[in-house]
């Protein structure tokens, strides 16, 4: 028996969250297994047990399911717990590297890319709610007074974003033979210093 099948819910009662759960691990699965353009919500519900029209309601799209799927509900920040802006940094660049590493990204992102590019909406809050909370991070390290120092700032962490992340996956799908820890070492280095000069 399905979702579906089941009695409905009083409205209102909370989201059963093993739910969720299976309907991502599923994915992730999947993902491994046919790859994006084979990858259905239809696929995922089935194998879940889950009623498509209950799967649709949470995610209404492909895009929507993979992404959860591969990034979770919100950005995981425990590793910037207790760093500097050194640490900030590195962090930034080892944890895209993990995240482009990854088999089941790896599977999904030419597919996401081309779903990001056609719908704007998706591709503006994924931006937005993974970019936030870092660049709030960043503020905390930097002593910006005045609008302009913290305008400055801002454009500053999202420039740090884009190169961590544009290099991350740059290196894991098409620079791999120079996917290397001593490479990823420079990376930061290269980004440290930037850093640091502007501060100066």
């Amino acid at each position: 028996m399905t979702e579906d099948d089941a009695p409905r819910r009083a409205a209102g009662r909370p989201r059963d969250d093993s739910i969720d759960e299976r309907v991502l691990a599923v994915t992730r699965e999947l993902l491994l297994e046919v790859g994006w353009d084979d990858l259905s919500v239809r696929l995922v519900a089935a194998r879940a047990g889950v009623g498509r029209a209950s799967l649709t309601r949470r995610w209404p799209s492909k895009a929507e399911l993979v992404l959860h799927a591969i990034l979770g509900e919100s950005p995981d920040l425990a590793p910037f717990s207790g760093t500097d802006l050194n640490g900030w940094i590195d962090w930034v660049v080892r944890g895209s590297h993990q995240l482009f590493s990854r088999p089941d990204v790896h599977a999904a992102v030419p597919g996401l890319l081309l779903a990001l590019r056609e719908n704007e909406a998706l591709r503006t809050t994924l931006w937005a709610n993974f970019s936030g909370p870092a660049i709030a991070l960043y503020a905390e390290h930097v002593a910006a007074a005045t609008r302009a120092q913290r305008r400055r700032t801002e454009l500053d962490s999202r420039a740090l974003l884009v190169l961590a992340a544009g290099a991350a996956l740059f290196v894991t799908t098409v620079a791999t033979d120079d996917d290397s820890a001593a490479l990823l070492r420079r990376i930061t280095e290269l980004l440290t210093a930037a850093v640091e000069s502007r501060l100066d």
